[in-house]
């Protein structure tokens, strides 16, 4: 059991399944440069998340800072969260329920951690 006896967040992490469809290794800043229409879509969606901190340059960079590699051809299993305090986990940890698919990846819904 976790205690926490200063501030309190609602924070939660969110688990989503990425496949690199390819037949060579990737990479998350791969994933963010392929994909721009999710920051688009994030900003777009949450009006808190205006400003400098949530555009597409400031995404790659977040990338750049928690890369992770996508074997070709597999499925790996990503956490993304709020609580992070990384602009990645923050717009990821929403922005990719829906789940989708570009030119290397698909990616999906895993689970829910609180």
């Amino acid at each position: 059991m976790k205690i926490k006896s200063d501030f309190v967040t609602n924070s939660s992490s969110t688990a989503f399944i990425i496949t690199n469809t390819t037949n060579t290794t990737k990479t998350l800043i791969h994933f963010v440069k392929e994909n721009p229409q999710l920051i688009e879509q994030f900003t777009k969606e949450y009006d808190w998340c205006k400003g400098p901190k949530y555009s597409q340059k400031a995404l790659l960079e977040s990338a750049k800072q928690n890369n992770t590699e996508f074997k070709a051809g597999k499925a790996k299993y990503c956490v993304f969260g709020d609580e992070d305090g990384t602009t990645i986990g923050q717009v990821f940890d929403y922005i990719l329920r829906d789940g989708g698919s570009s030119k290397s990846f698909t990616w999906r819904f895993c689970e829910y951690l609180r």
